[in-house]
């Protein structure tokens, strides 16, 4: 009589050691393909600012100067701060393959007015246009209205004190308002106020940078401003307040319509003594600590350099070119690198 032959089937244990062999082997390639997939989202980050430069270059082509930076200062008035009823990125609309949003919008109008909405009663503004996006930012939410949103900040002026100091605020690197307000080219850098052309970049155009990230400022970010009616056609800037962060008085920086996506580079209140750094300053916890919450003019993504990248952020210089910008940075040389005519001496970075 022959013997019958059985199929030996795995033990409890034998199936266990296979499923911790797979799971080991899972925890080992999750980081290795999150890191690939970060790699690619700063990859696109990046090309959304090349964009932009080729944007601004196209503008200063057409029109001799460059775009706005939607901020700026007039040292002649009192109430000096303007926000311009177009941003950069309204201006920048035909360059980026958007010229039918451009030329359906009604530059002479506020972007909240009722004359500037489509057919069907939708706001212009409203147009989710990638090229404003950085795919790392997962930190914002939809605007509370349903307004496009932007991850990048053009550089308005910067008020940061330069090494020495003054008499106002001796500490270097530290905020100074009168540095924005009396150093001349201080006041407003390659998209500045005064729509500067190309030989006003005076430090050259490799040391002065254009346009920084500024990714996860909330929808709900309301700062004051005042609206410039130097670059209207036909009068007073006309709001629709249940479309407005507030009323007609207040800006929304986050929505790439706003005049006030144009920032100042100044640090964070909260650095009394010292300079604690300009980029991605205050990043941790998520909405900043008790004493420079993001929810304050200046501290984390509001109106600063911030990305959700890690150790840095992305920095479109007025080359074209665009440049990964460590958050360890000399404070000294981003003022520096913010002023497009300071006449400083900047080394690597």
């Amino acid at each position: 009589m022959s013997k019958k032959s059985f199929r030996k089937a795995f033990t409890l244990i034998e199936l266990l050691v296979v499923i911790a062999i797979i799971a080991v082997l899972i925890a080992l390639l999750l980081p290795a393909v999150q890191q690939a997939r970060e790699a690619a989202r700063r990859t696109q980050c990046k090309n959304n600012m090349k964009q932009m430069g080729l944007a601004a270059h196209n503008y200063e082509s057409s029109f001799s100067r460059f775009p706005t930076a939607g901020e700026g200062y007039n040292t002649g008035l009192v109430n000096s701060k303007y926000i311009f009823p177009v941003s950069f990125f309204t201006a920048a609309l035909p360059y980026i393959d958007q010229a039918n949003v451009y030329n359906s919008m009604n530059m002479s109008a506020h972007y909240s007015s009722v004359l500037n909405r489509n057919a069907a009663g939708k706001p212009l503004a409203a147009t989710k246009i990638t090229s404003f996006l950085c795919p790392s930012n997962a930190v914002n939410a939809a605007d509370t209205i349903g307004y496009g949103l932007t991850d990048y900040m053009p550089i308005a002026y910067v008020d940061l004190a330069p090494t020495g100091g003054t008499a106002t605020q001796p500490i270097a690197g530290l905020r100074d308002p009168s540095t924005a307000a009396g150093m001349g080219s201080a006041r407003d850098s390659a998209f500045g106020l005064f729509c500067n052309k190309m030989a006003d970049i005076t430090d050259g155009t490799s040391n002065t940078v254009c346009i920084f990230e500024d990714a996860g400022r909330t929808s709900i970010q309301v700062t004051g401003g005042r609206y410039s009616q130097s670059q209207l056609i036909g009068g007073a800037p006309t709001w629709d307040p249940t479309h407005m962060c507030g009323d007609g008085t207040k800006t929304c920086p986050n929505r790439w319509a706003d005049g006030d996506t144009g920032n100042g580079v100044s640090g964070p209140p909260n650095a009394l003594t010292a300079p604690i750094g300009i980029i991605n300053q205050n990043s941790t916890p998520n909405g900043g600590p008790a004493g420079c919450p993001w929810t304050v003019n200046n501290c984390g993504p509001n109106d600063e350099p911030f990305s959700l990248h890690t150790g840095g952020c992305h920095a479109l210089l007025a080359d074209g070119s665009v440049r990964f910008i460590s958050q360890n940075i000399d404070t000294d040389t981003i003022r520096k690198l913010s002023d497009r005519a300071d006449g400083g001496t900047i080394g690597e970075f």
